[in-house]
C-alpha cells in the first residue's frame, strides 16, 4: 500500500510536469507571438502541431493534449499519444462534452495548474500567458488513469479499487459487485472531504477489517487523492489456511525432531545424572564402594560416571581402613583390659611376695617378681603417655627377657644391638616388645632352642627396628600373617591371637602414615625376620609435638 501510493502520487505529479512544459519550453508561446506580428497562422499551427507531436505523441502518462485559444482560429491544435492508445475519437469526445466545462473554469485559473474530472475523464488544465501575464490559450491534457494507477492492481489480495479526486471518481474497477462499490462510497465520504487538507509529504493510512477495506489519501497539487481499496476476503482467508497447514506439517516434521531431541538429552544426561543421584543415596545409606555401570555415550557424562566410581571406591576403602583402625583399638583395650583386672590388688600382691622372697633369701624368685611388676607397669600406663623413649621401651623388654630367660634357660639366647644415640627418640608405648614376644613365642628349632636378636638403627630416611629369630614361616602362615598385616577386612579366631603385631602396624601407619609399618618375612630357611620401619621426618614432628 506505501509504494503503491507513491507510485500513484509521482505518476500524477509526472503528467503534471508534463502540462507545465508547454510553458516553460516557450514554443507555443513564441509562436503566438509571431503570429500576432505577422498573421500567418499556418506558420503557428505547423510550429506548435510538430511540437505537441514530437512532445506527447509517444507519452505514456498522457493520451491527448488539445489547444483551447480564447481567441477564434480556423484551426485544431492537438494530438494524441499512439503509446496510450487514444485516438481522434477521444479529441471528438472532449469537444462534445467537456471543452466548454473546461473553457469556462480557466477563466479563474489564473497561472495554476488544476485536476478537473469531467464525463468519466481526468484532464490537467493550465493556461498559458503572455509577456504581460493575460492567459492567451488553455492547455487541456487527458492523464491516463490507467498508467498512473495501475501500480494499485499489485497490492495484494487486492479485489479491487475506486479512486478519487477530491470528491470525483476518478477510477473504478469494473469487476466490483454494486454491493461492493456502495459499501466504499459509504467508507469514502469521511475521508474525501477537500477541506481536510494534508501535507505534500503526508500520507494516511486507514483499515477496516470487518469490510476488508483499505484506504490511503495523500495531497498532489494541492488536491486531495484518495484510494479505496477492496480485499479478497476469500483469497485471504485461503492464503490464511496455507499458512495453517504450512505451520502445521512444519510442527509434525518438528515431533520427530523434538522427539530424538528428548531421547538424547534422556539418555546422555538425565539418565546418566539420575544413575548418580540413585548411586549418592545408596552411599548416604551407607552402601560404600557402590559402583555405575560404564557409560559411553556421552563422554563428559562417562568422565563424571568413571570419577563418582573412583570416589566410591575411595570411600569404601577409607570406611574399611578406619573401620579396622577402630577394631584394633578395641582389641588393644581389650587386651589391655584383660592385663588390668584389678592392677592395684595384683601390684599390692606381687611387692607382698617379693618382700617376702627376699626375707626368704630366695633372690631368684624377686627378681622375676621384679620383672614381672615392670612389665605390668608398662602395661598399665599410669602416666597415661602414649610416647615413650627407646631408653625407656629397652627397660620393659630386659624385663621380659629376663622372665623368658628364667622360663627356658639355657635354650634360650637373644642379643641386642641397639645404637645408643637413638635411645632418646620417643617411639609409641609397648612397639617393639610385641615382637619380641612374638620372636620368642613363634621361633625355635626342633631341639627347642630359642635363639634371637634384637637391631635398632638408623639411616638418613628412616628408622630401622629389626627383631630376628631362628624359626621359619610356613606359605600358610605367610598368607596368613600378609592378610593380617593389610589388614584386608578378615578377622576370626587366629587374628585373635595374633592382635600384638597386627595393632603394632595399625598403630605405626596411623601415627607416621602408610610409608611406614611392620613387615614379617622368612630371611633365609632358618631365620624370620621381622621389621619396624619408620620416617624420620615423622618422627621428628611427633618428637617436636610431645615436647
Amino acid at each position: 500500500m506505501e509504494n503503491s501510493a507513491d507510485v500513484c502520487k509521482k505518476s500524477i505529479e509526472e503528467a503534471i510536469k508534463e502540462a507545465k512544459k508547454t510553458s516553460y519550453d516557450g514554443v507555443i508561446k513564441n509562436s503566438y507571438e509571431k503570429y500576432k506580428t505577422d498573421g500567418d497562422e499556418v506558420k503557428m499551427y505547423n510550429t506548435i502541431s510538430s511540437y505537441l507531436t514530437s512532445t506527447y505523441k509517444y507519452s505514456e502518462v498522457i493520451s491527448n493534449i488539445i489547444l483551447l485559444f480564447n481567441e477564434k482560429t480556423d484551426m485544431e491544435y492537438y494530438t494524441y499519444s499512439n503509446v496510450a492508445g487514444s485516438t481522434y475519437s477521444n479529441i471528438n469526445e472532449f469537444k462534445r462534452n467537456a471543452a466548454l466545462a473546461v473553457k469556462m473554469g480557466a477563466r479563474e485559473l489564473g497561472t495554476e495548474t488544476k485536476l478537473v474530472y469531467i464525463s468519466g475523464h481526468l484532464y490537467i488544465v493550465r493556461n498559458i500567458v503572455t509577456s504581460n501575464f493575460k492567459p492567451f490559450t488553455t492547455v487541456v491534457m487527458e492523464v491516463n488513469t490507467s498508467a498512473v494507477l495501475k501500480n494499485l492492481e499489485n497490492v495484494v489480495w487486492t479485489k479491487g479499487h475506486i479512486v478519487y479526486i477530491d470528491q470525483a471518481v476518478i477510477d473504478k474497477t469494473e469487476n466490483l459487485s454494486n454491493r461492493d462499490v456502495k459499501i466504499m462510497n459509504r467508507f469514502a465520504k469521511q475521508f474525501v472531504d477537500p477541506k481536510a487538507k494534508l501535507t505534500n509529504t503526508e500520507t494516511e493510512w486507514t483499515y477496516e477489517s470487518k469490510s476488508t477495506l483499505t484506504r490511503f489519501s495523500v495531497m498532489v497539487n494541492n488536491q486531495k487523492l484518495t484510494a479505496i481499496i477492496k480485499l479478497d476476503k476469500d483469497t485471504i482467508q485461503n492464503e490464511r489456511r496455507i499458512f495453517i497447514v504450512m505451520y502445521v506439517i512444519i510442527f509434525l516434521l518438528l515431533i520427530p525432531l523434538l522427539i530424538a531431541t528428548f531421547y538424547f538429552f534422556f539418555n546422555n544426561i538425565t539418565k546418566p545424572v539420575n544413575m548418580l543421584m540413585e548411586a549418592s543415596n545408596k552411599i548416604e545409606n551407607g552402601e560404600y564402594g557402590y559402583k555405575i555401570d560404564e557409560f559411553n555415550r556421552n563422554k563428559e557424562m562417562g568422565k563424571l560416571i568413571d570419577t563418582f566410581n573412583h570416589m566410591s571406591v575411595g570411600l569404601h576403602d577409607s570406611f574399611n581402613r578406619i573401620y579396622a583402625e577402630e577394631v584394633a583399638v578395641r582389641d588393644a583395650n581389650m587386651k589391655a583390659l584383660q592385663s588390668q583386672i584389678n592392677p592395684h590388688f595384683l601390684n599390692n600382691t606381687l611387692e607382698i611376695i617379693n618382700w617376702k622372697a627376699r626375707l626368704g633369701g630366695n633372690d631368684d624368685v624377686s627378681d622375676m617378681i621384679s620383672a614381672l611388676s615392670t612389665m605390668m607397669n608398662a602395661t598399665l600406663d599410669r602416666n597415661n603417655e602414649p610416647f615413650i623413649t627407646i631408653e625407656e621401651e629397652m627397660t620393659y623388654i630386659d624385663a621380659y627377657l629376663f622372665i623368658i630367660r628364667q622360663r627356658f634357660g639355657e635354650k634360650f639366647k637373644f642379643e641386642l644391638d641397639i645404637d645408643e644415640n637413638l635411645l632418646n627418640i620417643r617411639i609409641p608405648r609397648l612397639i617393639i616388645q610385641p615382637l619380641v614376644e612374638n620372636a620368642v613365642e613363634y621361633g625355635g628349632d626342633k631341639m627347642g632352642k630359642r635363639e634371637g636378636s634384637l637391631k635398632i638403627y638408623d639411616d638418613k630416611d628412616n628408622l630401622y627396628i629389626v627383631v630376628e629369630n631362628n624359626g621359619t614361616l610356613s606359605k600358610s602362615e605367610e598368607e596368613k600373617i600378609i592378610s593380617l598385616l593389610n589388614d584386608d577386612g578378615t578377622y576370626d579366631i587366629e587374628s585373635r591371637k595374633s592382635i600384638g603385631i597386627r595393632n603394632v602396624n595399625t598403630r605405626i601407619k596411623i601415627i607416621y602414615g602408610e610409608d611406614s609399618g611392620l613387615t614379617i618375612k622368612n630371611k633365609d630357611e632358618t631365620k624370620t625376620i621381622s621389621i619396624i620401619t619408620i620416617k624420620k621426618d615423622n618422627v621428628a614432628r611427633k618428637d617436636k609435638t610431645e615436647q
